[in-house]
């Protein structure tokens, strides 16, 4: 501890003396676990699920959890001069001192600042040049939950799916194990047991150009890692901004999420897919936890896969407004608004409607599984005119399976006619290339070429030249690239990973020629082997080849249907 700078800790010191909610533990005879965020401290305070997972942790008796970030752009300088090595917040403690390094990854894009994280808690990024002496590194998250593959070589197990009920195990499991060794060899075999934890060294793979032929597990390794589900949401606390603090992203916005997984089965989505079946939290716990947040911060967000699918979302809303605060809401579902609904958005405070069409033709909607008509987007917009709200975003994709150039002018056509009916105010366009993602019913397509994509821009672009009040902003399709290759990759990608060290990952990739390429532009056949094929997610494969095929052929789904609908074999009859 005596060569971290006094500078840095004062920094951290400081941050800490605005925060509420922080958990100080004495560490004698307890498993010592460092939290770490891949990305900066406010973002990382913004994710619930890094807060939740901090929380199940800490309310183990036998357990101490502490947070790491990446340090601030004005802190680096100061780790380099004085070779602080990254340390805990709770106690400045090095994080390499710790028995467990858990990474929550909610996104692959940090996954770069991986090897510039473990330079400066002083480990090889790679699991196989550790020694048993190491600390037990783990991930979990959303990203790695849908494909841990890429990181294969650098962590030495990962939670796959929700953490609620895998916490304590693996915390038991840890405190079971002999002091030395725990990490290695036999010791991880212990962890194997656990139906959701992946432990790579203990599988083997095998590759055909740039496939993946097979994933054999060793002898005595499980066969199948199974995505952890917690079905009983009631069950556990409800994830919320634990810790309040005045420097997170959304500062001054306590965070709740209030459901999880959702019924619509829109085809490029991963959550949608991953966190199925839908389930809703309890009303009243949500109520107290929205008035117990208003009360401390003034304004609460509400946090879920498909919130305004809540069935007392309208309820919920409006407790926020009774207790004297602002509401928000992570995501709305365009046919689930009317005008109480627009009224109460407004009461609680709402500045800007976001809204996701996805797909300017009624064709596209088809193919993703999002049934709106233009009229009923159009409706929607002239209910978000009409109830005085002076700006809206709209969400759309590119180069999505079967799209045209038509269907991009579509884009730049349904915008200009919902400016004709949101007369006022402005309208924010945010336009993303599609990025295919496991566990979808497109993970077998093609990320679209960049030359295509760039057209498509340009069609919408022309398309809104003339069109005043809208203001047009586009994800880079490099950017896109370099998530559409990680999301699907096996585990050679940790070789780019380990390469993107100051570089960044798009450009490590350029040395991957032919095997980033093939990966990338090539639609999948049904059969071929995916490197995510060894989890079981609950939903049946064939069923999301089957909506694969059905989104070509313009057929739609309906929404789920619980207690009588089992087709994609999540819920057991």
């Amino acid at each position: 501890m005596s060569n971290i700078s006094w500078k840095l800790r004062d920094a951290v010191r400081q941050r800490l003396a605005k925060e509420r909610g922080t958990v100080f533990k004495d560490p004698g005879g307890r498993v010592r676990v460092c939290l770490v965020y891949p990305n900066l401290y406010g973002l990382g305070m913004t994710n619930l699920g890094f807060q939740t997972v901090y929380h199940l942790f800490n309310r183990l008796d036998n357990c101490v959890a502490e947070r790491a970030f990446v340090p601030d752009g004005g802190s680096l300088p100061e780790h380099a001069k004085s070779g602080s090595p990254l340390f805990s917040y709770e106690s400045q403690t090095p994080v390499v001192e710790f028995d467990i390094i858990a990474f929550s990854l909610p996104f692959e894009e940090d996954y770069t600042n991986l090897p510039a994280l473990f330079d400066l808690i002083g480990i090889p990024l790679k699991s196989d040049e550790r020694s048993a002496a190491s600390p037990l590194l783990i991930a979990g998250g959303v990203a790695v939950s849908l494909n841990p593959a890429p990181l294969a070589g650098i962590f030495d197990l990962f939670l796959i799916g929700e953490g609620e009920g895998s916490v304590e195990r693996l915390v038991e499991t840890f405190a079971s194990g002999s002091q030395a060794g725990r990490k290695k060899g036999a010791a991880l075999q212990a962890f194997d047991e656990i139906e959701s934890v992946f432990v790579p060294s203990l599988y083997e793979w095998e590759y055909d150009g740039a496939t993946v032929k097979e994933m054999r597990p060793l002898p005595g390794a499980k066969e199948k890692v199974r995505a952890a589900k917690n079905l009983n949401l009631d069950a556990f606390p409800i994830p919320q901004s634990f810790i309040v603090t005045p420097e997170s992203e959304f500062k001054g916005t306590y965070l709740a999420e209030i459901e999880r997984g959702c019924p619509r089965g829109c085809r490029f989505c991963a959550a949608g897919f991953l966190y199925l079946p839908p389930r809703w939290r309890d009303a009243r716990s949500v109520k107290e936890t929205v008035t117990k947040g208003i009360a401390m911060t003034g304004k609460a967000g509400l946090v879920g896969t498909a919130v305004s699918e809540y069935p007392w979302i309208k309820e919920t809303v409006e407790a926020g407004i009774e207790a004297g605060g602002d509401v928000t809401l992570s995501s709305l579902r365009l046919d689930m608004l009317d005008a109480r609904f627009m009224e109460l958005l407004k009461k609680g405070g709402y500045q800007t409607v976001t809204l996701a069409p996805e797909a300017g033709s009624e064709r596209m909607r088809a193919v993703v599984n999002k049934g709106l008509t233009d009229s009923e987007i159009l409706d929607t917009a002239r209910l978000v005119a009409d109830a005085g709200f002076m700006k809206l975003k709209l969400y759309f994709l590119i180069g999505l399976p079967i799209e045209t150039d038509a269907d991009a002018a579509a884009i730049a056509e349904l915008t200009a006619a919902i400016r004709g009916v949101f007369k006022k105010g402005s309208i924010s366009l945010s336009i993303n290339p599609f990025v295919p993602k496991p566990v979808t019913p497109f993970q077998w397509h093609r990320f679209e070429q960049a030359v295509v994509l760039q057209k498509r821009l340009d069609i919408i672009k022309r398309g809104l030249s003339k069109v005043s009040g809208v203001i047009m902003k586009a994800m880079s399709i490099k950017e896109a690239a370099g998530q559409a290759y990680i999301s699907r990759a096996d585990p050679r990608a940790g070789e780019f990973i380990v390469e993107s060290a100051g570089r960044g990952l798009r450009s490590a990739m350029r040395k991957g020629g032919r095997l980033v390429e093939d990966s990338l532009y090539r639609d999948r056949p049904r059969d071929e082997s995916l490197p995510w094929d060894f989890i079981d997610y609950g939903v049946k494969r064939q069923y999301l080849w089957a909506e694969y095929q059905k989104g070509l052929t313009l057929r739609q789904t309906p929404p789920c249907d619980l207690g009588s609908c089992y087709r994609c074999g999540v819920c057991v009859e």
